[in-house]
């Protein structure tokens, strides 16, 4: 089952949501930020935008405020949802090999 941040209602109004979705397992640790259509992915390791051309800019303000009070929320929801995935990277990834 995805997570969902809750957001202001005028914000979800909008069209605004943020996501974790169940079905990402495999891919770099991320939240989707979607407005109606529109969607971004911010990486929950950096803060960085996964896909080329996106920006803050393009996002709510308020919505940026609410992703940032909840970040460290958002990393252990990813950790808890995808374990073998988790945002700090894996403890036996050895850069010696």
């Amino acid at each position: 089952m995805p997570f969902v941040l809750r957001l202001l209602e005028t914000l979800r109004q909008a069209g605004w949501k943020v996501k974790i979705h169940d079905f990402e397992r495999l891919e770099p640790p991320h939240v989707t930020i979607y407005r109606k259509q529109r969607k971004w992915r911010l990486s929950l390791r950096d803060g960085a935008f996964l896909d080329p051309g996106d920006k803050w800019s393009q996002i709510d303000e308020e919505v940026r405020e609410a992703i940032e009070a909840a970040w460290t929320a958002l990393r252990v929801e990813w950790d808890e949802m995808f374990p073998d995935n988790p945002v700090g990277g894996n403890e036996n990834d050895d850069d010696d090999q």
